[in-house]
């Protein structure tokens, strides 16, 4: 099939917070820079550095820009998703962890969907509205995830072919959807992320800052250990971490990719306390000359190699996790092993293996 001659669309969930699933939409923008890119909603700062892409919001841009929270909209997602337009596209090709998955097309246009995970909050993270919505709203917030389940389902069914970001989620896309997928690993660009400054004494720990990413945990082993950490990020949690860290815990905020190169490049080691869908971070942390501390489950099991490129701890006992990081030697992991295992994960390999996939439809 000669790609050229589809009329190709992409969509990603919201361009509202910079993650993983931003550079997979990127790379996507990349392979195809006219396909325009359809999303429910586009913060300011995306739109400065995403200029030159043809980004069609959905009606919610209106009231995202009014009160910049996606989530507090949640009802109204459904009927946002429903309303992009995808009426002349031969090829649509979405990057969804959320809902935009559950787009519809023209009957005669292939849908591909490149998940990083079924909606994490309907369906991974049991915990969340206890963790995330007010006492009084959570009966009221469970009836309505009871819903959107039942939508989000019927969507995963139209979709044409499931591309999974890792074994994890192709296991979760069968176990939540009942469908196949075929695994396309994301990827960690070597050519920027690289060491930039020497080794220090401090550890890293960097990422979205939620209650589900066991942050909380990491802060208070160090406290109690006196080491130094540094964390990098922002997130709902960010006032709660900072009034609960000692002296020896150092916020960044959020930070620019440059700097982050940076932090990897200098710290001892990385936490990596969370089961994510794909450990992309320690691939990053890899290519920058550091090895990871990670909790073995989840994507991590897939790009941190025990005794070349990190260790696992397999429960978030206390005293386990101290004894890793006071037994901790950067020293053992080697730049060049650390090197070649990102190296595995290329952005010229996602582009080829993606390329290839649509061709053989």
């Amino acid at each position: 099939m000669d790609i050229s001659r589809l009329n190709i669309a992409l969509a990603h969930d919201s361009f509202t917070q910079a993650g993983g699933a931003e550079r997979v939409a990127g790379a996507l923008h990349e392979l195809f820079p006219k396909a325009p890119v359809f999303t429910l909603a586009c913060g300011r700062k995306f739109k400065a550095e995403c200029k030159g892409w043809d980004i069609r919001t959905s009606w919610l841009q209106m009231f995202y820009n009014l009160v910049p929270r996606l989530p507090l909209f949640l009802p109204l997602i459904p009927l946002a998703v429903r309303s992009l337009d995808f009426s002349g596209y031969d090829l649509v090709i979405s990057s969804s962890s959320g809902f935009i998955k559950n787009l519809r097309c023209p009957k005669d246009c292939v849908h591909i969907n490149y998940c990083h995970t079924p909606t994490r909050f309907l369906w991974v993270d049991p915990e969340y509205v206890d963790q995330e919505v007010p006492v009084i709203l959570r009966p009221i917030v469970r009836t309505l995830l009871a819903l959107m389940k039942k939508w989000d389902y019927a969507g995963a069914q139209r979709v044409s072919r499931f591309l999974a970001n890792s074994e994890e989620v192709k296991k979760r896309i069968s176990k939540i959807y009942n469908r196949e997928s075929i695994v396309l690993y994301p990827f960690a660009d070597t050519q920027f992320w690289r060491p930039t400054l020497p080794k220090g004494k401090h550890f890293l720990l960097a990422g979205r800052l939620q209650a589900h990413k066991k942050n909380e945990l990491i802060v208070k082993i160090f406290n109690e250990l006196g080491l130094p950490l540094r964390v990098a990020g922002t997130g709902r949690q960010e006032k709660y971490l900072r009034s609960i860290a000692g002296s020896n815990v150092d916020f960044l905020g959020r930070i620019s990719d440059e700097r982050l190169r940076d932090e990897y490049s200098s710290a001892a080691g990385y936490i990596y306390p969370q089961i994510e869908d794909f450990g992309l971070m320690p691939l990053e942390a890899a290519a920058c000359g550091t090895a990871t501390l990670a909790f073995g489950a989840g994507g991590a099991l897939e790009t941190v190699v025990p005794g070349a490129t990190g260790e696992f701890f397999y429960s978030y006992d206390e005293g386990k996790i101290k004894h890793k990081i006071l037994n901790w030697r950067p020293e053992r992991y080697k730049n060049e092993a650390l090197r070649a295992q990102a190296g595995r994960f290329s952005k010229a390999a996602f582009i080829k293996n993606l390329s290839q996939f649509i061709s053989d439809l």
